[in-house]
């Protein structure tokens, strides 16, 4: 992945993180390591899990979100990708996740969105973290987790 810039602090670059369209959240300890703006979405296939598992594993307590926000979409911030250390702690994960969020708020999203393969991730569990199924019709696990319902979702796109 191309990084184009990487920000430490959410606070001290508030205004240059919501302006990330493409970027990559680390945490490490449970805390903020960095928030990367990448050139181009990050898109996974299932050969690239596989390698990363078999011979290119994080070490340690880190957690790394990919995330990007669709061509004509502005309003939704999708989930791509979460990878975790070989020690990953559920605090890493959710310092990670509530690093997403705040993402999102800057971005004035109404939602991030994801599409859940992985079926050690319960629906249970993603209840409680706030999500919810979404477009149930289509194939696979869809998931959506509402920011701001006052938007309208003719807002959304554009």
């Amino acid at each position: 992945m191309f990084v184009r810039r990487v920000h430490s602090s959410i606070e001290a670059n508030a205004s240059a993180i919501s302006r990330i369209r493409c970027g990559r959240i680390v945490t490490r300890e449970g805390q903020l390591e960095r928030i990367e703006q990448h050139w181009f979405a990050n898109h996974v296939s299932v050969a690239q899990v596989w390698w990363q598992n078999q011979r290119n594993s994080l070490d340690g307590d880190v957690c790394q979100l990919d995330f990007h926000v669709p061509w004509g979409m502005k309003a939704f911030v999708t989930l791509d990708y979460i990878r975790t250390g070989n020690q990953a702690r559920y605090a890493t994960f959710i310092g990670a996740c509530n690093v997403l969020n705040e993402v999102a708020r800057l971005k004035n999203a109404y939602a991030i969105v994801a599409h859940v393969t992985n079926s050690n991730i319960s629906d249970r569990f993603l209840k409680r973290a706030g999500w919810e199924r979404h477009l149930e019709d289509w194939p696979g696990r869809h998931f959506i987790r509402r920011m701001q319902p006052s938007v309208r979702i003719a807002d959304a796109f554009g």
